[in-house]
């Protein structure tokens, strides 16, 4: 396990409290406890924040920034941008069915329990979050909707200096520029750089709303989404207390044991080195084998399906299907790189986890996984490394390692 159970609840919230002492994460809420988490208007800075919430956190709050292959040349990344999940589904805040209103009920009371819990008094707890909320309620309103989120629409090709353009109440390539230095890998953008700006309409309403908004609610509710990413990392009261708020919303009603969890973190974290820990141990090697003879079957036979029996395309057609058809790369097992030790142990040598600081340890697997996609940005993207079953330019039949097992890949003894 990563960490004493007894340290952890020895340390309550005092984690949590020391990082909400720095000045981007000061929470208006809790400046009755002192100085050191008094919020000053002057001094706060939203970008700022939300740069250092993605950089340390790993988490997207008002506006979302990551690196992915572009969509209409995917053998590149590029920066996108998008706006960011709301707490509740949107339906829950802009509907009253009554099980939006529930959900919504315990949503504030979470809210306000959590800030008294840390250090809040009853009554600005439940002024100041009652204002976050319904500011997230108007957020909800201009949010792009599911069904509105088509690839077309989602695609728009911008520069940051046409960014700027287009929402000039945000100094785009600073915040950006922010994250991408966090990596640390000597990356630099300019205003020229190309980005995919994915809900436009999404940030032209957003900076209106903020500018109509008062900061100190502003605040309130983009530090309130930090901390409660970070409460199932504290105390088991804290733990219980979130419990109580899943039972309402999801139907939940065990906490998920700390150790799963810590086997969570650690397999998202260490990707590769988990993954070539169940090669090593568990994978036979013939199941990659026979999957790739499989698909080189399929291959063949589809190939020799265009070349005899197709008697509608024409000639040009049928050879582009055909060079299509050989083209498909088959992702069968693991990539190859994860058998290089080297490249394991450059993965994962700035990670140093410690028996006693549980809450450091999780904040260290969150900084990791926010700048991995980050450093792609300059690297074109290898067919054999995209982490994708089926791109949407490109065909990736997909066979992960931990899929070639029981009941259909394992043994002598079971069917295929």
């Amino acid at each position: 396990m990563w960490s004493d159970e007894t340290k952890i609840e020895l340390f309550d919230c005092a984690p949590l409290l020391k990082l909400l002492q720095q000045s981007e994460f000061r929470w208006p809420v809790l400046e009755g406890l002192g100085r050191e988490w008094l919020w000053s208007q002057e001094q706060w800075d939203l970008l700022k924040t939300l740069a250092l919430i993605r950089n340390q956190h790993g988490k997207s709050v008002l506006i979302r920034l990551f690196i992915a292959p572009d969509d209409k040349n995917s053998t590149h990344y590029i920066i996108k941008l998008d706006q960011a999940s709301l707490f509740l589904s949107r339906e829950d805040y802009i509907t009253n069915t009554s099980s939006a209103q529930t959900y919504r009920s315990a949503l504030l009371n979470l809210m306000v329990d959590i800030a008294v819990m840390l250090g809040a008094p009853q009554e600005a707890a439940e002024t100041q979050m009652k204002d976050a909320l319904t500011f997230e309620t108007k957020l909800a309103k201009i949010v792009i909707p599911f069904e509105n989120r088509t690839s077309e629409n989602l695609y728009n090709r911008y520069t940051i200096s046409r960014l700027q353009r287009s929402v000039p109440q945000f100094d785009w390539l600073s915040f950006i520029t922010s994250i991408i230095d966090s990596a640390d890998e000597g990356l630099s953008v300019s205003s020229s750089e190309p980005v995919i700006v994915r809900t436009p309409t999404y940030f032209k309403q957003l900076f209106k709303l903020l500018n109509t908004t008062e900061p100190r609610t502003v605040s309130n509710y983009v530090i309130w989404r930090t901390v409660f990413s970070r409460i199932t990392s504290l105390s088991r009261r804290f733990l219980y207390r979130y419990l109580d708020f899943a039972r309402v919303t999801t139907g939940t009603t065990s906490l998920t044991p700390r150790w799963d969890k810590c086997v969570n973190y650690i397999e998202n974290t260490l990707v590769y080195a988990t993954g070539r820990l169940f090669i090593d141990t568990h994978f036979q090697e013939d199941k990659k084998h026979m999957m790739e003879e499989l698909i080189e079957g399929v291959r063949w036979a589809f190939i020799n399906m265009l070349e005899r029996e197709n008697d509608w395309m024409d000639e040009p057609t049928r050879k582009k299907a055909i060079e299509k058809a050989h083209s498909v790369l088959a992702k069968v097992g693991y990539p190859q790189f994860i058998l290089n030790d080297t490249y394991i142990n450059e993965d994962i040598k700035q990670l140093v986890f410690s028996e006693d600081d549980y809450f450091g340890n999780v904040m260290q697997t969150l900084r990791f996984i926010a700048k991995s996609d980050i450093i792609w940005l300059r690297r074109g993207v290898p067919r054999t490394e995209q982490n994708v079953f089926l791109d949407s330019n490109c065909f990736f039949p997909g066979f992960p390692a931990g899929e070639l097992q029981k009941p259909f890949f394992w043994g002598l003894d079971y069917p295929r």
